[in-house]
């Protein structure tokens, strides 16, 4: 059985600048908080409004000074496409504030190509989406906000998903694709191989949007928010593929395991033990 290594950790991976659209990053924040607050509209009527007021003093509890007042530029553009933001517009205007103040952008910059460092980057997404949740459980209590939350992000990737995506007439494709990028720098450092008839094994050995997110105490929520949409984003591969996960940087083991299977070869979905994983060792090293 022969194993890929791609990639390689450098240790100022999450230091180094990157350039972004910051227009369409926010569209995509607001969006998705845009889903979120209707989906609680629809599964939770009674908690609504005690939801958004827990969102926005959370927001405004994280807000530096000089942020609480500020209006950021293309607000009202970007809240006009978001419906149910619009309706919660002080909510929007904090939101948006807070997702400027992780990318260290100042509060009434001109959105568009803006360079931004790569820990920051990633937090623009696991932050917003972690407190998120964190306010959530303080609506629902946690068994039930947690269960909602999953929900929403398998509901989310759906109905996100694009019709038209490329996709792959088998899994042995997806993985020749995959270790091609051995020559493709990468701080992602990831093991890949085959391991039978529709069976592609892969295992992240780190993960930058896990360790830019240290700060955050509450390791189950982290969980949900950086891992738990891989499992219906396999799906975006094929509707087909269906994803096996039992180990997890976020939930303390040294690696995530993660096995596609396809289900038009084989609806086998045994996950190898941890003995596999500790011995999945590279051939191109």
């Amino acid at each position: 059985m022969k194993f890929v290594r791609t990639g390689k950790y450098r240790q100022d991976a999450l230091e180094r600048s990157v350039e972004i659209n910051s227009l369409e990053e926010a569209r995509a924040r607001l969006k998705r908080m845009n889903y979120l607050l209707g989906f609680v509209r629809e599964r939770n009527p009674e908690v609504l409004l005690e939801y958004v007021n827990n969102l926005l003093a959370k927001y405004q509890g994280l807000l530096e000074d000089e942020r609480m007042k500020a209006n950021p530029f293309d607000l009202d553009e970007l809240v006009s496409e978001s419906p149910n933001m619009t309706e919660h517009f002080e909510l929007a205007r904090v939101f948006l504030n807070y997702f400027l103040q992780i990318l260290q952008l100042p509060a009434e910059t001109s959105l568009g190509k803006n360079k931004v460092v790569n820990r920051n980057y990633f937090q623009s997404f696991s932050y917003l989406s972690y407190y998120n949740l964190l306010a959530l459980t303080e609506t629902l209590g946690r068994t039930d906000a947690i269960a909602l939350y999953k929900k929403f992000v398998t509901h989310y990737i759906i109905d996100s998903r694009n019709p038209n995506r490329d996709t792959y007439d088998n899994l042995e494709t997806l993985y020749a694709k995959a270790i091609k990028l051995k020559e493709v720098p990468s701080e992602w450092v990831i093991v890949h191989g085959m391991i039978g008839d529709g069976k592609y094994a892969y295992r992240n050995d780190n993960c930058l949007l896990l360790d830019a997110t240290e700060d955050l105490p509450d390791s189950e929520l982290k969980y949900y928010v950086c891992c738990y949409g891989d499992f219906e984003n396999a799906k975006n591969h094929h509707d087909s593929i269906i994803l096996t996960m039992e180990h997890t940087l976020a939930q303390g083991d040294p690696y995530c395991s993660r096995v596609y299977h396809d289900t038009r070869v084989d609806w086998d979905l045994r996950h190898p033990p941890k003995s596999f994983w500790d011995s999945m060792k590279p051939d191109n090293e």
